[in-house]
């Protein structure tokens, strides 16, 4: 028979927290149902459930002790969770939001205190943010010179060719030919670069499921393959600007990328995050874009057709550029 602490006395529960932070400070997540063991054995309770907020109980993260009260107790029957057990629940909560629960079955009242530092320990660990990469500031910063050959190149072979195709057409009308196909030529590289102009415009900050509809509009006026939105409102409404902006202009990459199918955006709250899914195409220079996200805190995970960002909350502050004191010389 395994022993265990008199969690009633006083200075215990802090005695189960620091080992729970001690088990979880290396590995995290993945020795969950490790820690959860420690709190069924040294509390000696039935079972210890760790289970995501969200509709019919949430998404099982760990278990230890009896498996069968698994079952939530709102569909569990008398016979899962008999009455004469104490099942307490608990949530788990970094800064007002309920990250997950905490449900441990045949736990006495004295040992609340305990399961309440147990369930803070599991929130530092859920809620926590990835480390950054020291290398971060560098590796931005050249990452942002990459994209400016990017849109340099853009620019080349979109605008620039439309104007050099205007010049020829203006020449030849120069020498009497038709003039109505050197308007047309300018007419086009004018709608081109108008175009080129209005996807270098930073967007979302503010409003991001407004952009991306206008993002959508643009794309169709352009003839080019729409995208499918599927935004919450209450999650959108939890990014900062530096995040939703720079969701927007990710989303806008892999709009213009080639592809062959529309494009599916989701943006919802899941596992306390705000998480953005982009389905059918990955932008080019994933690298880059990973970057970015990370130093928003946010972690981004490729899936079977696209890719997912998981933003992490509270949202963070929003950021603006320092006025700048020097002056333009001519």
């Amino acid at each position: 028979m395994q022993e265990r602490s008199d969690t009633t006395a006083p200075g215990s529960g802090a005695l189960l927290a620091g080992r729970l932070a001690v088990l979880l400070a290396g590995a995290g997540e993945a020795r969950l149902a490790e820690a959860l063991a420690l709190v069924v054995q040294m509390l000696g309770v039935r079972s210890a459930v760790l289970r995501d907020t969200g509709p019919a109980g949430g998404e099982l993260r760990a278990v230890a002790g009896d498996v069968v009260h698994v079952v939530p107790a709102a569909r569990s029957l008398h016979s899962v969770h008999p009455p004469t057990l104490a099942t307490v629940e608990l949530p788990v909560r970094v800064a007002d939001q309920d990250l997950a629960t905490l449900t441990v079955v045949g736990a006495r009242p004295a040992q609340l205190p305990a399961l309440r530092a147990c369930a803070a320990v599991f929130a530092l660990v859920l809620g926590r943010t990835p480390e950054q990469d020291p290398r971060a500031a560098a590796l931005l910063l050249l990452a942002e010179a990459a994209d400016r050959d990017a849109v340099a190149d853009d620019l080349h072979d979109g605008p620039v060719q439309a104007l050099v195709a205007a010049r020829y057409a203006a020449d030849a009308a120069v020498r009497g030919s038709d003039p109505t196909q050197a308007r047309e030529a300018i007419q086009a590289a004018l709608v081109g670069l108008r175009q080129a102009l209005w996807y270098l415009r930073p967007r979302g900050g503010v409003d991001l499921p407004a952009a991306l509809e206008q993002l959508d509009e643009r794309l169709r006026e352009g003839e080019r393959l729409p995208i499918q939105l599927r935004l919450d409102q209450a999650a959108a409404a939890q990014l900062s600007g530096a995040a939703a902006s720079t969701a927007y202009r990710f989303v806008q990459a892999a709009a213009l990328g080639e592809r062959g199918n529309p494009l599916v955006i989701s943006l919802q709250l899941w596992r306390g995050r705000v998480v953005l899914a982009v389905a059918g195409a990955v932008p080019s220079s994933l690298g880059r874009w990973e970057l970015r996200f990370r130093a928003l805190g946010a972690t981004v995970a490729a899936t079977t057709d696209g890719v997912r960002i998981d933003f992490p909350l509270p949202p963070l502050l929003d950021l603006e550029l320092p006025p700048s004191d020097l002056k333009a010389t001519p």
